[in-house]
């Protein structure tokens, strides 16, 4: 049988989920819910709630799609955690488009269009958010008991891991719209926190969160879509709050001086598509720019993945060496500097 990356069931003292209604808990019982942790104030007041529209990301939606797609490849399934597809169809339940992956002319026309605008992007979302994950991870295990997601879209990671680990506490930071949505399509403990907030407008975080265990902060392909100083302010306030133990896992686009701002070899229509959805790419730096940037942010970047180490790691581990995978984003594992 095939390898297939997976993540320890959930195992916790209950098995009962809360049904989800679109609020956030009050710091009372957030912190008696991870008694005797204490995490100190919330993120986000709800001052800073107002959104410019309520349309969920695009973004967010594309990806999961994409999830939902690669899950029908006996091939790209492989790369998907067990229940994450369950988990993104009833996110999505009403959307047409995940109807229509039900026809196999429909997902060959899709796989066609991949192949013409930007060969192997649905590879990258997936080894992207496994070396993400197996990160989170790595850190929980050495001690930290929070794990805040900025820009969390429909990703689905927290959700699974606030049942597997109830001692930890989870925060998912993004647009309202786009949170109302996933919260109210899915039920969860008292362990995992949305919080609603325009990224483009509100950034740097306001607020602080204290974890003295540590924090791990993850800001999965958000930076492109800010710019520079909001992307300045937002690792700095991160590495402020993320504690002496915590980390910080962060993607960037990779500038190039030929190609620009973009993954490499993708279709011109993709930029235009960004741009006329209001979600161009607008940030980036070049490899040898990364821990001179990371330094002014009070940030020490101990290891950056690029394509070549995901397929090294993920592709060729599950067999599928010859599958294409998008170029030109970078991750990024930071700690923070000492004072």
């Amino acid at each position: 049988m095939s390898p297939r990356w997976h993540s320890t069931p959930a195992q916790s003292d209950s098995d009962e989920l809360q049904f989800a209604t679109p609020r956030v808990p009050s710091i009372d019982s957030i912190n008696h819910a991870v008694n005797p942790i204490y995490f100190g104030k919330i993120i986000t007041p709800p001052s800073l709630w107002t959104v410019k529209n309520d349309q969920p990301s695009n973004t967010a939606r594309l990806i999961a799609r994409c999830t939902i797609l690669a899950s029908k490849d006996p091939e790209l399934s492989k790369l998907i955690p067990e229940g994450s597809t369950k988990t993104l169809q009833q996110i999505l339940s009403n959307d047409l488009f995940c109807k229509g992956l039900q026809f196999g002319f429909f997902r060959r026309m899709l796989k066609l269009g991949e192949h013409l605008l930007l060969p192997g992007i649905i590879a990258h979302y997936l080894t992207r958010k496994i070396h993400i994950e197996q990160e989170v991870e790595s850190a929980i295990a050495a001690g930290c008991r929070q794990v805040v997601m900025i820009g969390a879209g429909y990703d689905t990671m927290a959700w699974r891991l606030h049942q597997k680990h109830p001692d930890v506490r989870f925060v998912e930071i993004d647009h309202p719209a786009t949170q109302k949505l996933k919260s109210s399509r899915l039920s969860y403990r008292q362990n995992l926190i949305f919080e609603a907030m325009d990224l483009e407008r509100d950034l740097p975080l306001p607020g602080t969160v204290q974890c003295p265990s540590g924090t791990v902060f993850i800001i999965e392909g958000v930076t492109m879509y800010l710019r520079a100083e909001q992307v300045s302010g937002l690792l700095q306030t991160v590495a402020s709050q993320a504690g002496q133990n915590g980390k910080v896992i962060w993607t960037l686009m990779e500038k190039d001086e030929r190609d620009g701002l973009g993954f490499r070899g993708q279709s011109s229509l993709v930029s235009r598509w960004l741009k006329f959805r209001s979600e161009p790419f607008r940030w980036g730096l070049s490899r040898d720019q990364i821990n001179d940037f990371s330094a002014g942010c009070h940030l020490q970047t101990m290891q950056t993945i690029d394509h070549q180490m995901m397929r090294e790691r993920f592709l060729n581990r599950f067999g599928l060496q010859e599958r294409p995978l998008a170029r030109g984003e970078l991750i990024c594992t930071s700690t923070p500097r000492p004072a």
